[in-house]
C-alpha cells in the first residue's frame, strides 16, 4: 500500500497565489497529504511572470501529480481559474484524479469594466480601499512589481493563456464522476458562458456561488467550497482499497 490514502494538490490560476486555499488547507485532516502549487513566473516579480509559458505550467502540474501518484492512493484536485484548465488537461493525459474541485473555469472570458477597474486600483500599493473584491485582488496576487506600469509589460503570459482556453474548448473532457465545476455569479473576467458550457460538454455538476467575484468569495461561499473538498476527500478516505477486499492487485 502507499503511504497515504488521501493526497490533495492545489493550483491556483494565472498572476494568483497558494495564498487564496489557505482557508481550506487548515481544515483538511492531518492525514492527507496536502501539495499547495506555485506554477512557473509566480511567486516572483513581473520579469518572471512575462517570460512564463503554458508549456511550463501544464508541465509543472503533471509533474507533482505523477509524484503524488507515487505516494497516494487517490488524488483531489482543487483549482482556480486557468488552474482548472491544467487540470483538466492533465487529467485528459494522465488519468490520476478521483476528485475534482474547479473554481471559475475559464471556458469563455471578458474583460468587463470592472475587471479592469479591480486590477488597476489592487496595483496602486498606496490606494485604500474598503472594496472587498479589490482587497482580495490584492491578496491573492502571486506576481509583484515595483511600479504598477509594470503588469503592461505582461502580455505574453496572457495570450498563453487564451492559447490555453482554444485548446480546452476542443476537448470533449472525460472527469471523475466526483467533480464539481464552481462559478461566480459576479465573475469580472469568467464569462456565464463558461458555465453553460460544462453544463453542456462535460458530465459534471455545477454551482453559481451568490454575491462572489473572480478571486472575492463571501464567507458563505468559502464555506461551500470546503464543504465540497472535505466531502471529497472524506469519500475518498471511506474507499475500501483491493488488499482490504481480499482482491490482490495486478501487478
Amino acid at each position: 500500500m502507499k503511504p497515504y490514502r488521501v493526497g490533495i494538490v492545489f493550483v491556483h490560476g494565472i498572476q494568483g497565489s497558494s495564498r487564496q486555499f489557505e482557508h481550506i488547507i487548515e481544515r483538511l485532516p492531518k492525514s492527507v497529504l496536502v501539495r499547495n502549487l506555485t506554477l512557473p513566473g509566480h511567486g516572483a516579480t513581473t520579469k518572471e511572470f512575462r517570460s512564463s509559458r503554458a508549456e511550463q505550467w501544464l508541465d509543472a502540474v503533471e509533474k507533482e501529480c505523477i509524484e503524488l501518484e507515487k505516494q497516494c492512493e487517490h488524488i483531489v484536485y482543487a483549482a482556480h481559474s486557468m488552474g482548472c484548465l491544467l487540470g483538466l488537461m492533465t487529467h485528459e493525459k494522465l488519468k490520476c484524479f478521483s476528485g475534482m474541485l474547479l473554481l471559475c473555469c475559464p471556458f469563455h472570458i471578458r474583460f468587463t469594466w470592472r475587471c479592469i477597474k479591480h486590477a488597476v486600483l489592487a496595483s496602486l500599493k498606496n490606494y485604500k480601499t474598503d472594496d472587498p473584491f479589490i482587497i482580495a485582488e490584492r491578496e491573492v496576487s502571486g506576481v509583484s512589481a515595483k511600479y504598477a506600469a509594470s503588469y503592461l509589460l505582461c502580455a505574453r503570459p496572457f495570450i498563453e493563456l487564451l492559447k490555453l482556453i482554444r485548446r480546452a474548448k476542443r476537448i470533449r473532457f472525460a472527469v471523475p464522476s466526483d467533480t464539481l465545476f464552481c462559478f461566480s455569479e459576479l465573475d469580472e473576467i469568467v464569462d456565464s458562458k463558461s458555465m453553460i458550457h460544462a453544463q453542456s460538454q462535460i458530465d459534471a455538476k455545477t454551482k453559481l456561488l451568490d454575491d462572489s467575484g473572480h478571486n472575492y468569495f463571501t464567507e458563505a461561499a468559502k464555506a461551500e467550497i470546503r464543504e465540497a473538498v472535505l466531502d471529497m476527500v472524506e469519500k475518498m478516505k471511506a474507499k475500501e482499497m483491493p488488499e482490504e477486499l481480499g482482491i490482490t492487485p495486478p501487478r
